[in-house]
């Protein structure tokens, strides 16, 4: 059996489990109706009204993963934010690289990818993995690839803001190399503010229909 088979038929076997029982009343009495569900998200933050989006979508009946996507997206694509997506700090040669995982409750089913150059949404390749392909994390040259063929354009994602930082990072890293940091003195606000900021966004969310998706 494939592994994604028996994942999906062990969850509805043990939803399966969960109808059947006793009721207050002794066997075959009706279970209570579940109380009615309420739109959820939670996000690791919010600067560019990721949750604002999230539950606009969710008011209007999409699927949990449409819209914690969305929200996510907005983060990926805004150049201030030097945590993911476009405008990242780059890694060690100065190439932004990024990961990104989607799960979708309904299905019991993940996708990530890892080390993706160039693309500015991973969180929406990370799907395609998930819904295309018969593995849950594809890396690097290979994700680039995949991303390709899926008609994904390619893009420089370093901006002049994450270079410099990239480039105070590199210029203050060792006293031992050949790179010469500028005097304190002429340091730029944004290398001072963040130069040590790092980290990456969660967002996960109940749709109507009950279903959890990250």
């Amino acid at each position: 059996m494939e592994r994604r088979s028996f994942l999906k038929e062990a969850g509805l076997g043990a939803g399966a489990l969960t109808v059947v029982g006793i009721g207050q009343g002794g066997l075959g009495q009706a279970e209570e109706p579940p109380p009615r569900v309420v739109p959820t998200v939670i996000v690791s933050k919010d600067k560019t009204g990721t949750t604002a989006k999230v539950m606009e979508l969710l008011a209007g009946g999409a699927d949990a993963l449409d819209a914690v996507i969305a929200g996510v997206n907005l983060v990926e694509e805004d150049p201030n934010d030097i945590t993911v997506g476009y405008g990242g700090l780059p890694n060690e040669r100065g190439v932004v690289e990024l990961d990104a995982s989607v799960m979708h409750g309904p299905t019991g089913m993940a996708g990530a990818v890892a080390a993706l150059q160039k693309i500015k949404y991973p969180s929406r390749v990370a799907r395609l993995v998930m819904e295309q392909t018969d593995h849950v994390l594809m890396v690097g040259e290979g994700a680039l690839e995949f991303a390709r063929a899926q008609g994904f354009p390619e893009e420089n994602l370093l901006t002049e803001k994450s270079r410099k930082i990239w480039l105070h990072w590199k210029q203050t890293l060792s006293d031992k190399d050949d790179w010469i940091p500028p005097p304190e003195a002429e340091w730029s606000s944004e290398v001072r503010d963040y130069l040590r900021t790092y980290g990456t966004i969660h967002c996960s969310a109940i749709d109507a229909k009950g279903n959890i998706s990250a």
